[in-house]
């Protein structure tokens, strides 16, 4: 039986109506009729998605010739940037073979002295592939040899083929397709212009209009050149050509949902050419059919795993990028191990430091004593898991890294997601983007493979370069297409038949951009006397131009053109076709409806739809706030104990105290590596505590600079890596020269009044009106039988010299009483790193700084202090246990001193404004 085979180049993305499956009848695009035809040829079997191999295969042929002739017109390119070198030749090869560059031609430039250089270069390269020398092996097969092994074997074959139907301008196509329709012909197979099969008669009442003097007419024969350019022809606004402008793509799709919702008789078909799906969701969100739109995204979690996974090579290490990679829903690590890493390289970001150890320690020890009552869990995979990432040799940034190191992480990579993609299978929607990313971590893995001997080596940027150069969109199907659902084509061009009402989802410009030819003129010249007849920039414009105007044609009733001024959060430029329209009539208002405004237009559009009611959203200015909330005091239950964190909290902030610690409501402490200050104030801190262990009686300077100088690289390293990150260097050293002096100005302070340092960062515990209270001291220091607490800080000097002259130095009073007996108190200072100085009030401990309160009794102001201290301890309990809770903000602080009156003398002084941080603006209402 003969077959008839019809061919677009965009078949293979659908087309409308769906091909029946007939006998005898074959709809093919480009990829289906190259498979096609290798099928029917005996000539399947080919790998596809190789072109990741054949540019690496062409970058080193690319690289040899370089050698033998350093001045080689690529040469400058090749330097900057060898992969796209190798993939913009790559493609002019291809174009050649496309267009009949064969063997025989080949050699005729080497005997042409007249032949362009860039062509002669490209055949002596192509010629490395036809020869054992250097141990180079053939170009792998991709879509051209394919195509060229195709049109060789139906030269002594011929197939039963009756007729060949073409959907595109035959003359504007590629020349690989024009070559096989010669084939064809010669084999007595006919080739036709497909025919777009014609409506009887429209089923529209569009007011009495004629057919012929409809808008939609009018535009089609003007795009048709059918119509006299120059002159604006009347618009009816009949309802045959509509344009809905969106000012963003949800808008719009909401607004058609709600038109198709409201209207069941229309059925309209859709151009939707992207790959968004922002109209499906919609349409679902209505409770009408969904397309089953495949979304294809690049920032879908799963695949940012190939990106990520070579940040564990190199030093020095980004927590960042760790961070990220930890706390991906999908990932080659146990779930509760990586929220452990998580909160350990959040706060000491660094890998191998004390806390990481004491974390990752306890996390094997509960989950050994879980594997005793549950055998399904395999401590041995997971420590296996964690020990490839975290327990490996990494090599510096600014080196390189041996190529089989880094082949074994995407074959790891590869492994994992297989197995995890067939663990997804068996529930009811498998991650498909596992499947992609098995495939990608393949590709770099034969990638990897297929670099030469002399290239054992990558640097970091060659390796980002190679990822990038295999990463991909997934493409993802989150629903399956239901019954019902509306027709649709990716392509305009792929309508086989007119439709009477045609929807153009984003009618924006996505046609791309276009360049001038690759070639040179006489490149162009020489390649047609030797009968290779490459596509011209004119037949690609001509074919563009078609393919534009091809919805336009083949609707016949209704055109709606839906225009964003927004999508995927990107502003949309107009599509040509706009231009095009507004030269044919002038003004647009007539057919234009805005969706977000109840305008004239949506009246308009009244006429031949029932249209979704617009409700203008007014803005709701959120309640004043209020100076105290109800609470069920009942669930407000004593805590085991307090700190002075905690405390601070409810004297001055009662609300943080009950949303933290009884709510429970805290911030995910895994969201984000410290900021910037509170990182060198850990580092500091850190640098203090080790310090002070020291000896330094009768140390110098120069002592203090050499002991910083030996551990700054690994304390770095293992707990503020993000001070080492490229670009830093600045900041790291500056952040140095700061702890040297702050850390000598210390030991000096300490040398000359004769104290000693007792301990470091010390727990302290007492009682604080019967309730248990903990601390840390920073530094606490002996001398005879006086004592010092000093509070270590980054900076804020200013802030805390107002603390200690107003009487608000809690934080030093508390540490002074749990450090002494009832009756005494110990000396008490701030010593500000940043800036290297003691804060006190008086100069009994430090003789050399200067007091901040000298004439007042530091003991009574403590003694005060602490009595208040425990006042408004059990004013605020007493509130609490009563239901209420205050709310302090700049606008309730009059209403709580008219509402607590004299009771405020006998507590300490109440704040003017709102906390300075504060995580529950929102639900106390200070955000609006």
């Amino acid at each position: 039986m003969l077959l008839n085979l019809y061919f677009g180049l965009h078949f293979d993305a659908g087309t409308q109506p769906h091909p029946l499956m007939r006998s005898g009848h074959v709809y093919l695009g480009c990829r289906s009729l190259l498979r096609w035809f290798e099928t029917q040829l005996g000539l399947d079997g080919h790998p596809e998605r190789v072109e990741h191999i054949r540019v690496e295969q062409y970058r080193q042929a690319l690289s040899r010739y370089q050698k033998t002739t350093p001045l080689v017109f690529y040469a400058k390119s090749f330097y900057a940037d060898q992969l796209a070198t190798a993939q913009n030749l790559l493609a002019r090869r291809d174009e050649l073979l496309a267009a009949g560059w064969s063997l025989d031609k080949m050699h005729t430039l080497y005997s042409d002295a007249n032949a362009p250089i860039r062509l002669k270069v490209l055949a002596d390269i192509e010629a490395q592939f036809l020869t054992d020398e250097n141990g180079q092996t053939k170009l792998i097969y991709d879509e051209t040899e394919r195509f060229e092994a195709i049109l060789k074997a139906l030269t002594t074959r011929a197939l039963p083929i009756e007729t060949l139907f073409v959907n595109e301008p035959i003359e504007f196509l590629p020349p690989q397709y024009k070559r096989l329709f010669d084939v064809l012909k010669s084999k007595n197979v006919a080739i036709k212009q497909l025919e777009i099969a014609k409506l009887d008669k429209p089923k529209l009442d569009l007011f009495n209009a004629s057919e012929a003097a409809s808008d939609l007419n009018t535009f089609k024969n003007f795009v048709e050149n059918k119509l006299e350019r120059g002159k604006k022809q009347p618009l009816k606004a009949d309802g045959s050509l509509l344009i809905l402008e969106a000012t963003n793509d949800i808008e719009a799709a909401a607004f058609v949902s709600n038109i198709l919702f409201k209207n069941e008789d229309f059925k309209p078909t859709f151009i939707i050419p992207d790959s968004s799906r922002t109209l499906d969701d919609a349409l679902i969100h209505n409770g009408l059919p969904s397309f089953g739109l495949v979304s294809t995204s690049l920032g879908r979690p799963t695949l940012q795993l190939l990106k990520l996974v070579t940040t564990f090579l190199w030093r020095p290490l980004d927590p960042s990028k760790i961070l990220e990679f930890v706390t991906m829903p999908a990932k080659p690590l146990d779930d509760d191990l990586a929220n452990e890493i998580a909160k350990s390289i959040s706060a000491r970001p660094g890998i191998g430091n004390e806390w990481w150890h004491a974390s990752i320690n306890k996390y094997f020890a509960k989950l050994n004593e879980k594997a005793v009552a549950d055998p399904t869990i395999n401590v041995g995979e997971i420590k296996r898991e964690y020990k490839f990432w975290f327990d490996r040799t990494t090599y510096n940034i600014a080196k390189s890294a041996p190529k089989d190191e880094i082949t074994s992480i995407f074959r790891f990579l590869k492994e994992w997601a297989s197995k995890a993609f067939e663990a997804s299978k068996k529930t009811q929607r498998p991650n498909t983007s596992l499947s992609v990313l098995t495939g990608q971590a393949q590709r770099i893995e034969e990638y990897l493979d297929e670099l030469p001997r002399s290239e054992a080596f990558l640097t970091y940027l060659e390796l980002e370069r190679i990822v990038r150069t295999i990463y991909e969109p997934s493409p993802v199907p989150t629903r399956q297409m239901e019954l019902g659902c509306y027709p649709y084509v990716a392509h305009g061009d792929c309508l086989l038949s007119e439709t009477e009402s045609l929807i153009w989802w984003n009618w924006s410009d996505t046609e791309g951009v276009h360049f001038f030819s690759r070639w040179y003129a006489d490149e162009v010249e020489f390649l047609k006397k030797n009968g290779i007849a490459l596509q011209s920039p004119q037949d690609e414009n001509a074919l563009m131009l078609w393919s534009r105007i091809q919805p336009i044609v083949r609707v016949s009733g209704r055109l709606c053109l839906v225009f964003s001024k927004r999508n995927n959060g990107e502003s949309a430029a107009e599509h040509p076709l706009f231009s095009h329209l507004r030269a044919c009539f002038g003004n647009l208002e007539p057919i234009c409806v805005k969706t977000d405004v109840n305008t004239e237009g949506v009246e308009f559009l009244k006429q031949f739809f029932k249209t979704p009611k617009n409700v203008k959203l007014y803005f709701h200015r959120l309640g004043r706030v209020n100076p105290q909330i109800d609470v069920y005091s009942k669930l407000l239950t004593s805590r085991e104990y307090e700190t002075l964190t905690s405390l601070e909290s409810l004297f001055y902030y009662p609300h943080q105290w009950v949303f933290k610690h009884k709510a429970r409501l805290v911030k995910s402490p895994i969201l984000s590596i410290v900021k910037e200050n509170t990182l060198k104030g850990n580092l500091a801190h850190r640098f203090f505590e080790l310090v002070l262990k020291e000896d330094i009686n009768g140390w110098t300077r120069a002592d203090v600079e050499e002991w910083v100088n030996e551990r700054q690289q690994k304390l770095m390293r293992l707990e503020a890596a993000p001070l080492l990150m490229y670009g830093l260097e600045p900041e790291r050293a500056q952040f140095v020269r700061q702890v040297k002096h702050a850390i000598w100005t210390l030991i000096e302070h300490i040398q000359r009044n004769g104290w000693q340092v007792e301990a470091t960062e010390k727990d302290l515990s007492g009682k604080f009106s019967e309730t248990p209270v903990k601390g840390k001291a920073d530094v606490v220091l002996v001398r005879n039988n006086e004592k010092c607490v000093l509070d270590l800080k980054w900076g804020g000097r200013s802030y805390r010299e107002q603390l200690i002259k107003n009487g608000e130095d809690l934080q030093l009073v508390m540490y002074s009483r749990l450090l002494t007996e009832e009756d005494d108190w110990a000396h008490t200072a701030y010593f500000i790193i940043e800036t290297a100085r003691l804060l006190a009030r008086n100069t009994h401990a430090f003789a050399e700084i200067k007091p901040l309160a000298a004439e007042d009794d530091a003991f009574m102001i403590n003694r005060n202090i602490w009595h208040k201290m425990l006042k408004t301890y059990e004013w605020r309990l007493q509130q609490v246990q009563s239901g209420k809770v205050e709310i302090r903000t700049a606008t309730t602080e009059k209403q709580l001193e008219e509402l607590y009156g004299m009771e405020l003398l006998e507590v300490l002084e109440m704040k003017k404004t709102e906390a300075r941080f504060d995580d529950y603006r929102t639900l106390i209402g200070l955000v609006r």
